[in-house]
């Protein structure tokens, strides 16, 4: 059996601010570098073998916090990137609703598979290499303890790779902790989206 955990990068100033990031980035705020410090808090004692992010920096540095004091490797994945939204990256979604009507982030989230921002992918596109990642991650990790580092709709992905019925009903908090186990071709997703490590109960404040 192989053990996968999951987690989303912290908060960063889009987040706060309704931008889509998708492959861009902006910095962590204090509040997401916090939040990742107490998920390494959490996971001090978990037996993990290696950790895999995706290459975008506000994951990557969640994975670095998160590692803590731990001596493991911190293995970049180009699977485990965010949706690319092309031409919108960077703007606040209310504004670019109301530049194109067609195109809705809502229905992205809910499991739209075809929608595309302009020179961007679709959800679809998405969970082809989502996919892809998983089956190799979990083919040269098997038998092992993993921590992935990922983004909202990644993880969207990730889930539905799991079979989570309820992946297209929710997006998992900023450092927040998933469990899953990996037997063969079964999936047992023992806990997910679970915050209880969070000292501040705070209501979610942007994406």
């Amino acid at each position: 059996m192989t053990t996968i955990y999951l987690t989303r990068h912290g908060q960063t100033e889009w987040n706060l601010e309704k931008r889509l990031q998708g492959h861009g980035n902006s910095p962590l705020t204090e509040f997401g570098l916090n939040r990742a410090k107490e998920l390494s808090e959490r996971i001090k004692d978990i037996d993990i073998d290696t950790i895999y992010t995706s290459p975008i920096e506000r994951a990557y540095k969640t994975a670095q916090i998160v590692k803590g004091d731990k001596y493991i490797e911190v293995k970049v994945h180009e699977g485990l990137k965010e949706m690319n939204f092309g031409d919108y990256e960077g703007k606040i979604t209310e504004e670019v609703m109301k530049e194109n009507p067609d195109w809705d982030i809502s229905a992205i989230m809910r499991g739209n598979l075809e929608m595309r921002a302009p020179n961007g992918e679709t959800l679809g596109e998405v969970r082809e290499r989502v996919n892809s990642a998983m089956r190799d991650i979990i083919k040269e990790n098997e038998g092992k303890n993993i921590l992935i580092v990922a983004h909202g709709i990644t993880l969207k992905a990730i889930m539905t790779f799991f079979n989570d019925q309820e992946a297209n009903n929710e997006v998992m908090e900023q450092a927040s902790l998933t469990k899953v186990i990996v037997d063969g071709e079964n999936f047992n997703i023992e806990f997910k989206n679970d915050g209880s490590h969070f000292t501040l109960k705070e209501e979610k404040q942007g994406w």
